[in-house]
């Protein structure tokens, strides 16, 4: 629907941090910053987990055995024995600490608790300028409805008001191609059945959740059926 191609999509919030070469940091590299951590990804060398026994042994990317101080490390994440791939990041400051998938071969995260720190004061920050403004988006989100055709203004404010109206979370194009699950904006044509004004929603949406749900909007339908007609 939202997604055609299926491809992968506070203290101060969204301010970019530029590094010394000039080019700007994403916004986890930013909040990883303003956290004193180190950005981190699991496709760097990590460390490995592999059962032994009844246990698991750890090899450190040079292929040596963890020493002390970083099974001590390991101990605290409580990483779930069902997890398989683990990956443990070798920087204790990472800001991702260890990934790994669970039984039903969802990617899952261990963070290091000062970025999970930061990032909820970036999320909560930002809430007081929300509600403030919310009246005003409101109005212009149906200004934009009453646009004709499919201009970006007209499809941003579908988006919203599915946001608004149905409580369907955003989405995000990581979880869509490593779990499955979906959310609004990476929703494919498949999820969405249209007649007339009415939508039915059906998908898998975070943490493994159903969702089925209808609503009836004349003007929503239209645009949702539209951009579900448009090639690519």
């Amino acid at each position: 629907m939202l997604d055609k191609s299926g491809s992968s999509s506070g203290r101060s919030a969204a301010k970019e941090v530029a590094p010394k070469n000039g080019a700007p940091k994403n916004g986890g590299e930013a909040s990883a910053d303003r956290a004193s951590l180190t950005y981190v990804t699991d496709t760097e060398p990590g460390i490995r987990r592999f059962r032994t026994g009844r246990g698991f042994s750890y090899k450190e990317p040079d292929g040596q055995g963890a020493d002390e101080n970083t099974m001590a490390r390991i101990k605290a994440l409580a990483i779930p024995p069902a997890w398989t791939d683990v990956w443990i990041a070798p920087d204790a400051n990472g800001h991702i600490q260890a990934t790994g998938r669970d039984q039903r071969g969802r990617k899952q995260y261990r963070y290091h608790p000062q970025w999970a720190e930061e990032r909820d004061g970036v999320k909560y920050s930002s809430l007081v300028a929300f509600a403030e403004s919310l009246t005003e988006l409101r109005r212009q989100i149906d200004a934009d409805l009453r646009r004709h055709g499919l201009p970006l203004e007209r499809v941003v404010a579908a988006v919203v008001w599915l946001l608004d109206n149905t409580m369907i979370r955003v989405g995000n194009a990581a979880y869509a191609r490593d779990n499955n699950s979906f959310g609004l904006t990476t929703l494919r044509d498949r999820h969405v059945d249209i007649k007339g004004s009415s939508l039915r929603f059906a998908f898998k949406g975070k943490s493994g959740k159903e969702w089925k749900l209808k609503l009836v909007d004349r003007r929503i339908a239209r645009i949702v059926r539209g951009a579900q007609d448009l090639p690519g």
